[in-house]
């Protein structure tokens, strides 16, 4: 769904978690120079796959600012909160790398979950203060192209349209996708319980410079450099929706001015 006219949406001042990684760093980076009138606040602990160079083009900026944390840490959210006057957060940070979620599963379930819940418990700490809490997770939370296949026969049947968010099922099928499902599930908890004014968005896989290696497209590409065999999960049938990282960093600008709370965008290509 896009983001149709509407009143839109001024912060003053973004906590971005998560934003020295591939995806958040390429938004935080058009957003710091397209916006300079706002201020950007990153807040990351840098683990491996995230690069505090990713963030070089804007170091420098008067709107820009960082902050070297772990979101299981209340005290130093609550502080960076209050310090730099956040209003709106933007939830990028996570484990997201499916292969290594089937070998620490609870690394996942640390960083996902319980890293959410615990800056959810910082919005509910500062609620008169953060007007927006935008939650990004990933379109793996719906489950393989064989369930979503069956989803659609079924809502086909119903008279509805081929796919929608409202009525399609969370269907993970990994650790990791499991991870972000909760994360999103407590998210929605608190929409209803705490009145939380949220956004999802649920995005394709995107690529990019930048990326780390880990990831599928840098992956083959090392590998076929190599003349390596190019290997993937299960007899290969599985389909996958890819975007280009500029792209995604235009649906997440919008979806930050635009978006309206209690919505879940899916941030994607049909193809």
């Amino acid at each position: 769904e896009t983001p149709t006219a509407m009143a839109s949406y001024k912060p003053k001042a973004v906590l971005l978690t998560g934003g020295a990684g591939f995806i958040a760093s390429n938004v935080c980076i058009h957003l710091v120079q397209k916006h300079p009138d706002i201020l950007f606040v990153v807040y990351d602990k840098i683990d491996y796959c995230s690069n505090i160079k990713n963030l070089s083009p804007v170091f420098r900026m008067k709107n820009f600012e960082f902050v070297k944390g772990d979101i299981l840490s209340a005290d130093l959210v609550n502080f960076a909160i209050s310090k730099f006057r956040i209003d709106t957060i933007y939830h990028f940070a996570a484990q997201t790398h499916v292969d290594n979620s089937f070998g620490n599963s609870l690394t996942f379930t640390s960083n996902n979950v319980l890293g959410t819940h615990t800056l959810l418990e910082c919005w509910r700490s500062n609620k008169e203060q953060v007007k927006r809490f935008i939650h990004v997770s990933t379109d793996e939370v719906y489950g393989e192209n064989k369930v979503s296949t069956n989803i659609r026969k079924m809502d086909q049947k119903d008279g509805a349209s081929a796919f929608e968010e409202s009525k399609s099922m969370l269907l993970p099928t990994n650790p990791y996708a499991a991870s972000k499902a909760a994360a999103e599930l407590m998210v929605t908890a608190y929409m209803h319980s705490f009145q939380l004014p949220a956004i999802i968005t649920r995005g394709n896989n995107v690529y990019g410079p930048r990326q780390y290696p880990e990831k599928l497209v840098p992956k083959f590409l090392f590998r076929m450099e190599k003349g390596m065999k190019l290997c993937v999960h299960g007899k290969g049938t599985p389909r996958r929706s890819y975007l280009y990282v500029d792209d995604a960093v235009k649906a997440f600008e919008l979806i930050l001015f635009q978006g309206e709370v209690g919505e879940v965008y899916n941030v994607g290509t049909k193809e």
